[in-house]
């Protein structure tokens, strides 16, 4: 279900650079990050894209999508970390009781038309 919300943001996005640009552009390419907290995996995320996007007729667009870190904060020992995956404990003290500073779900970070 978040893999084709997320993937219909980015048709949108899309839809809107492309009202912006006078000539059919040669080939596109969508700059994306997930976050390791996100309920989407990199390729539920490209399978629902490859349906939206034939639906929508573009051509010649890649789809690239890099996996961000988020970065915790221990509300117990005051630690931070850097993480590639979802935890459920600090790494320093194993208390529960934790921010996420840094881990945004999904981003849009740029779209390259040629």
């Amino acid at each position: 279900m978040h893999d084709m919300w997320f993937a219909g943001k980015i048709i949108v996005c899309l839809r809107d650079k492309l009202n912006s640009v006078a000539a059919a552009p040669k080939h596109i390419a969508i700059n994306t990050a997930l976050s390791p907290f996100t309920h989407v995996t990199e390729e539920s995320l490209r399978a629902a894209f490859r349906m939206l996007i034939e639906k929508e007729d573009f051509k010649n667009v890649t789809l690239n999508i890099k996996k961000n870190k988020a970065v915790i904060k221990c509300k117990r020992c005051g630690a931070a970390a850097s993480i590639s995956k979802p935890i459920f404990a600090c790494p320093e003290c194993q208390s529960a009781d934790f921010d996420i500073n840094k881990g945004e779900e999904f981003s849009i970070e740029s779209i390259e038309i040629d």
